[in-house]
């Protein structure tokens, strides 16, 4: 049966990869925040740290360092939601009918798409991270350490499997590609709020903060931000340790507080494990009821 798992993701992979616009779709978000960064919020940012800072060296990289962890982090919520949506695909299309009366498990089936968007998240996103690289680079920054990019890379796959877990779970109910693909204009428009990114965090009002804080979005950003945006703090502000820094932390979304409660990454990537998990585990539960 492994050798059966296996032909379904390769399958699931050239299905989605011969789509062009579902790819084009997938990353329709990350190209919109950034064109808005590079015609003006990026300089919006800037200016409003010149103005409080002063004209320190190491802010082009600071600005483009926050926005491309967020973009990073938006794609591994749209691309793996735009892999998701083969499944509904081939409802319609009554492949799974097919499947249904073959001698493969359901669990197996549901995991073949599961991986499918893991593995098609990975691959985008990982190309997405070393355009942002090298897009840093080119306004002042450097390249990620290698520690630093190798745990980049671990927060990537966890974010990936995270969303991607919640999606499956929604793709169960969801029954026409018109639907789904609502679902997907929804997604897209509001992650670019949900992640912090259009406008930071702490322009919203505190019950606003509050609810968005408690997202596994907030998380899984904030606990990138930290990692991509490392060496860019420490050449602007001397590390985490400066007043300075608490207040652009604050601010800009790299520490997550729950009213009084601060929380640590560790909190982060738990809540994350467990957000994938719970949803997981109740698509296992529904396909135990019903057809995918």
């Amino acid at each position: 049966m492994k050798g059966v798992l296996f032909s379904l993701v390769i399958r699931n992979l050239k299905k989605y990869l011969r789509d062009k616009a579902a790819v084009f779709f997938s990353f329709l978000s990350v190209i919109i925040i950034l064109l808005l960064y590079i015609l003006f919020l990026g300089k919006m940012q800037i200016d409003n740290l010149t103005s409080l800072l002063g004209d320190i060296d190491g802010l082009g990289w600071l600005v483009s360092s926050w926005i491309m962890a967020g973009i990073v982090m938006v794609s591994t919520v749209t691309v793996p939601l735009g892999a998701i949506g083969g499944l509904i695909d081939d409802r319609n299309d009554q492949i799974l009918d097919d499947f249904y009366v073959s001698p493969i498990s359901r669990n197996k089936l549901a995991l073949s798409y599961l991986i499918s968007a893991w593995v098609i998240g990975f691959i985008l996103v990982f190309i997405n991270l070393i355009i942002g690289q090298i897009y840093v680079v080119s306004q002042g920054g450097e390249f990620l350490n290698f520690f630093a990019f190798i745990k980049i890379i671990a927060l990537i796959f966890l974010s990936i499997m995270t969303f991607s877990s919640f999606f499956f779970y929604l793709s169960i109910f969801i029954k026409t590609r018109n639907a789904y693909g609502t679902l997907s204009t929804i997604v897209g428009t509001f992650i670019g709020f949900l992640g912090g990114i259009y406008i930071p965090i702490g322009v919203l009002s505190t019950p606003v903060q509050t609810v968005m804080n408690i997202l596994p979005t907030a998380h899984a950003v904030t606990i990138v931000r930290r990692v991509y945006m490392n060496e860019a703090v420490n050449e602007v502000f001397g590390g985490t340790t400066s007043d300075a820094y608490k207040t652009y932390a604050e601010f800009n979304g790299l520490t997550i507080k729950i009213g009084s409660f601060e929380m640590q990454e560790w909190h982060m990537i738990l809540s994350m494990i467990i957000f994938m998990v719970i949803f997981y585990t109740l698509s296992l539960i529904k396909l135990s009821k019903t057809k995918l």
